[in-house]
């Protein structure tokens, strides 16, 4: 390694861990004035590990080993002081952010150490253009392959708070430094050692993001079944809510009945008429056998009415009766509110319709709803994607499918033309 690029080496390794850090800051919050922080804190960083360059001069004993050990920390240390400085985050948060670019920054080191393996780069990296075209080949390209392989995972700024995730990055982070630096100022390693030595500090450096992104996948998962239990209880203060509002609704519907009976011989038979098939269509009576399908649908079918949409129902709710009351009211409470809510955005001089059949053969129970749609549905795994809610992303067609397992059956969308159509399949 030539002198002058040793004597820079630790501030250098700091500048690398801070464009590594970038990757994974994109949903943090700035504090004010955030260039002017970033500028000055890491100019400041860059020149306390400058003036240590005299550490790398001195002959190699133990007591250099642990000095090199305590300085690399040191750097670590700027690392999460600069990201400290410039950013609104907890400090957890922090540690993650500071332990994921020092990471990057090891990983794409450990990937230059092992090409100068090849002897044709050796001799490159002798020269100091040569240097800097593997560094911007190692460090640029490896952290453009990580921003793209990782932004999927950091478009939530929540699931970065993680105590747990933070310290023991923190902490891994620290002992690999340690055992990095006590095996790389061994001169007496050969070229193979090295080599060795470079894959495994790759693979390490590997399994930690693996770890660290696997542990916010599992967040996640913890995070979507505590979203799905809101939305059930929600789902179920509805339901009592619908039950009541129903009864009214009927009750309200009697009387304005016997009142019109009262206009006879007061009013034209032909204003009566009208009048009597108007308060008709409000009726909020559907016997399907089954009183939580007899809530909803009802419920249902008055907003179809105000949104100008046919409702075409098939149920025999006696065939449902082996499916729970709130597993009931969710699955078809959420099939007719994603239909409605994509029959809404048809054009007027479109036709607005729903159907919905269900019916059983012997032990099965098939439902099967189709409805008009705006466009190409776009489906991931097998679900049409919602667009309506990114804080409640498709939880309504999971929750179906669920539901859908739950009783040993299944879930199935597409599209037909400009129909799309959902079939569920149950057991009893």
């Amino acid at each position: 390694m030539p002198l002058w690029y040793q004597s820079i080496r630790l501030p250098l390794l700091f500048l690398q861990s801070i464009l590594g850090t970038l990757i994974f800051s994109e949903a943090l919050n700035r504090k004010q004035h955030f260039p002017l922080r970033a500028i000055t804190v890491t100019v400041f960083c860059f020149l306390c590990l400058w003036s240590t360059q005299f550490f790398y001069q001195t002959e190699r004993t133990l007591l250099y080993t642990f000095v090199r050990v305590g300085l690399h920390i040191l750097c670590y240390l700027c690392v999460i002081g600069t990201v400290c400085f410039c950013y609104e985050e907890s400090i957890w948060t922090v540690l993650l952010i500071s332990s994921s670019g020092y990471i990057a920054q090891d990983l794409c080191g450990s990937l230059k150490t092992a090409l100068k393996a090849i002897p044709a780069l050796f001799a490159v990296a002798k020269h100091p253009i040569g240097v800097l075209f593997i560094d911007l080949f190692c460090y640029g390209g490896g952290f453009l392959l990580l921003a793209f392989l990782l932004r999927p995972y950091l478009r939530r700024r929540d699931l970065l708070d993680d105590k747990f995730k933070a310290l023991f990055s923190f902490f891994v982070l620290l002992l690999c430094i340690g055992m990095a630096r006590i095996t790389q100022d061994n001169r007496q390693r050969n070229e193979i050692a090295m080599l060795s030595e470079s894959i495994y500090q790759m693979l390490c450096d590997i399994f930690l993001f693996l770890l660290q992104f696997g542990i916010m996948e599992r967040r996640q998962m913890h995070q979507n079944v505590d979203t799905m239990k809101e939305l059930l209880h929600e789902q179920y203060v509805q339901f009592e809510a619908s039950k009541e509002n129903t009864q009214l609704v009927n009750e309200k519907y009697h009387d304005l009945k016997q009142i019109l009976q009262g206009f006879h011989g007061q009013v034209s038979p032909s204003q009566l008429q009208k009048l009597e098939k108007q308060l008709d269509e409000y009726e909020a009576v559907t016997n399907t056998g089954n009183e939580v399908l007899d809530v909803l649908l009802s419920d249902k079918r008055t907003l179809c009415i105000q949104r100008g949409i046919q409702l075409t129902c098939y149920v025999g709710g006696a065939a449902l009766d082996f499916v729970e009351e709130l597993d009931l009211y969710s699955l078809f409470g959420n099939l007719l509110n994603n239909a409605i809510q994509a029959v809404s955005q048809l054009p007027p001089e479109q036709e607005r319709f729903i159907t919905l059949t269900a019916r059983r053969e012997d032990s099965m129970v098939t439902i099967h709803a189709e409805n008009p749609c705006v466009g190409a549905v776009e489906f991931r795994d097998g679900l049409p994607k919602s667009h309506r809610d990114p804080n409640y992303h498709g939880f309504g067609m999971r929750s179906m499918e669920r539901i859908a397992g739950k009783y040993g059956g299944s879930l199935v969308a597409k599209q037909v033309g400009d129909v799309f159509c959902l079939d569920i399949i149950l057991f009893s």
